[in-house]
């Protein structure tokens, strides 16, 4: 399990990506899309496509539940549905082993979590293959899109290193 230390969550919020209103253009040529976050996964799955992977947790802002319609539309996503239970602040055992099951997986999956999806970004990012493209939700700004390359890895992995809890 990996457990997110509290004066790890400023260093986390920080990004050099930029943040989009709407899906950038370039992701359409893109091999390989994973979404963490319900809004950014429905607007990826308007503006470009349905993503090969996506983490959900059918909330908004962490309390609000998605509308009739955004649910509807959610359950369009993925060919197949895994649902786990992921506590805030962490990753579970079975969020990191369903998503390392998706990514090797040839059918788009969608991940259903009871809990909070927030800290799946990390563990996707060191999971899928180089040249991915993982996209997340930063409330009230937009959504950033990760090209995963070496550094964003290297940095993804630290974070996980002082996360793991033995």
């Amino acid at each position: 399990m990996y457990l997110l230390k509290p004066e790890m969550a400023e260093e986390l919020r920080e990004t050099d990506s930029r943040i989009y209103q709407t899906a950038p253009e370039s992701l359409v040529d893109s091999d390989y899309i994973a979404t963490i976050g319900d809004i950014c996964t429905l607007k990826i799955f308007d503006e470009i496509r349905e993503p090969e992977l996506c983490i959900v947790d059918m909330k908004t802002k962490r309390d609000f539940p998605l509308n009739v319609s955004q649910k509807e539309k959610m359950e369009n996503i993925g060919k197949r549905c895994v649902n786990v239970s992921n506590k805030a602040g962490t990753i579970s055992d079975d969020l990191w082993a369903s998503i390392d099951e998706a990514i090797n997986s040839q059918t788009s999956t969608k991940i259903v979590v009871d809990g909070e999806e927030d800290l799946a970004t990390l563990a996707v990012i060191s999971m899928v293959k180089l040249g991915a493209k993982v996209i997340y939700g930063m409330p009230d700004k937009g959504m950033v899109v990760v090209d995963v390359n070496q550094q964003e890895k290297k940095r993804a992995n630290s974070f996980l290193k002082r996360m793991l809890v033995d």
